[in-house]
């Protein structure tokens, strides 16, 4: 299989394996933080859970990446990656103990959310930090299938360490705080395998008489990068549609996600713990998923052609 033997080429690189340790546990650890942040919004006995309070939490999953993610590159270029997944997991790993603590002590839901929040600010961080990582520890022949493989794999440590925080939740009742504090130690961990890449291996490179743009004129330049991007996209119909289309199935999913939340809490389950349970399966089922597109699809891709094999999902998602 292709994909087996790619990531086998690609497993015998020391610093390959140790840069995918790191991204391994840092979005298991986000698996991990995600399914607690549900359930404690959602799931906890004592809340009543409201179409307003899913929707912070969602915010709190999901404005990182819109908000933060384009201008994440503009400081990273200032730094060394190998301190940012050091220092980052670190910092990750005292926010999740002090979200843990603010669980305990049953503080005012907005102070709860700005520490979640914070968590999740910092993994924009790292996870931006470990793409831009990649060409420093594979050839340039191996950078698209890496590309490729590694945030899939990703993927699926995420839901696996959403499983985890699952079971967890399961076998001790009332575990929310524990629950955390479990991610707080993969991300702990995270820190410490990081410290199996030298300083300067990934970057960044600053080649020498190159002036380094201040923090102001990289968000310039990034706001206008992103305006050149969507002219670039207009004239490039196919990449286009292709974004739509992707954009639309992650809007839909998202929709799916929130409604089925609220079955799981309130229709398909007498009490908290079943609908736990029930939401357990289906996010067992989605990574299920998330594994057979990864083994399937370059397969599909190859006979059905890109635009092809997304219009075969869209249609079976229907």
């Amino acid at each position: 299989m292709p994909v087996v033997r790619d990531l086998r080429v690609l497993l015998r690189l020391r610093d390959f394996r140790n840069l995918l340790a790191v991204r391994l546990l840092s979005q298991a650890a986000d698996g991990v933080y995600q399914v607690a942040l549900a359930t404690y919004v959602i799931f906890s006995p004592e809340k009543q859970t409201s179409p307003a309070a899913i929707a912070s939490a969602m915010a709190v999953l999901l404005l990182p990446y819109s908000a933060i993610g384009p201008f994440a590159g503009v400081l990273l270029d200032r730094w060394r990656r190998r301190q940012v997944f050091l220092y980052g997991n670190l910092l990750r790993a005292f926010l999740a103990c002090v979200t843990g603590m603010l669980i305990v002590a049953q503080v005012p839901d907005w102070l709860f959310y700005a520490s979640a929040l914070s968590v999740t600010a910092v993994n924009r961080f790292v996870l931006s930090g470990l793409a831009a990582s990649l060409p420093h520890v594979v050839g340039p022949d191996q950078l698209v299938t890496a590309n490729a493989l590694s945030p899939t794999a990703g993927t699926l440590a995420a839901v696996a360490g959403g499983g985890l925080a699952f079971l967890v939740r399961l076998l001790a009742s009332d575990s929310n705080a524990l629950v955390v504090l479990l991610g707080a130690g993969l991300y702990l961990f995270a820190a410490l395998v990081s410290l199996q890449l030298a300083i300067g291996l990934l970057g960044p490179d600053h080649p020498a008489g190159r002036t380094h743009p201040s923090v102001v004129e990289g968000v310039a330049l990034t706001v206008r990068g992103m305006a050149e991007g969507l002219r670039h996209l207009a004239s490039r119909r196919e990449a286009a549609r292709a974004l739509v289309a992707m954009t639309m199935m992650r809007f839909c999913y998202g929709a799916l996600f929130v409604m089925l939340l609220m079955l799981c809490r309130y229709a398909w389950s007498d009490n908290e713990s079943d609908g736990l349970a029930l939401l357990g399966i289906a996010v067992g089922a989605s990574g299920a998923g998330f594994f057979a597109a990864a083994v399937v699809t370059p397969w599909l891709v190859g006979r059905l052609g890109p635009l092809g094999w997304i219009t075969a999902c869209s249609a079976g998602a229907a």
